[in-house]
């Protein structure tokens, strides 16, 4: 029982990392894309942006997980150190395209707010959390790598939100989808914070394995 946490994080994270690639194979508007107008479609730029945001966010919540387990990151060294590299690439790149195309979102300025400082918080979060490990700072880069994960982990929260607020509410998606911008990352971050608070230990005994 005390796996199942564990199980059903690695099983959303799987799921909805995995999720990117039905807009890749899909023909024509699917998912988010049916809210946006046509002529925001048509531009070039802003399709870079928002599939380089979606193929990067999925990649980096597919690894991601996978550093938090104590056992793997003894077992399987250079696995992780590699693995970790992917995540920082890949939420580095998804972050820097969340910030570019926060201003087109389809519901207004407060959604585009939102999400803009989700990826802000991410791009912050993981290069304190790279550069600490950098300098063999491996306390400090444990606590900023769950403040990292917590935001990357937005992209799950947002598809539990999203429906408990418009089905479990009544919400419309035009109001629903601005408090979602908030409401999948903020309280991922005080969840995070009460973790680091509460172990001031983490991960130990295998914190020397980073």
């Amino acid at each position: 029982m005390k796996n199942l946490p564990w199980i059903l994080l690695a099983s959303l994270c799987l799921s909805i990392g995995a999720y990117p690639l039905t807009y890749l194979v899909a023909d024509g508007k699917t998912g988010l894309l049916e809210t946006k107008s046509d002529l925001l479609l048509s531009d070039r730029l802003w399709r870079l942006g928002f599939y380089t945001h979606i193929v990067g966010g999925g990649i980096a919540l597919l690894v991601g997980w996978t550093q938090f387990v104590k056992s793997w990151r003894m077992r399987f060294l250079r696995l992780h150190r590699n693995l970790g590299k992917l995540y920082v690439l890949m939420a580095c790149v998804s972050g820097v395209a969340a910030v570019a195309i926060a201003p087109f979102s389809s519901t207004g300025w407060i959604a585009g707010l939102g999400f803009g400082s989700l990826g802000v918080v991410w791009l912050y979060f993981t290069q304190q959390a790279y550069c600490s490990v950098r300098q063999r700072n491996l306390r400090r880069h444990e606590r900023q790598m769950v403040y990292s994960y917590s935001a990357c982990l937005s992209a799950v929260t947002l598809r539990l939100w999203l429906p408990l607020l418009i089905v479990g509410f009544g919400l419309n998606f035009n109001l629903a989808y601005p408090i979602v911008a908030w409401l999948s990352w903020l309280p991922n971050l005080l969840v995070a914070r009460l973790i680091v608070l509460n172990d001031p230990h983490l991960f130990e005994p295998h914190s020397q394995a980073v």
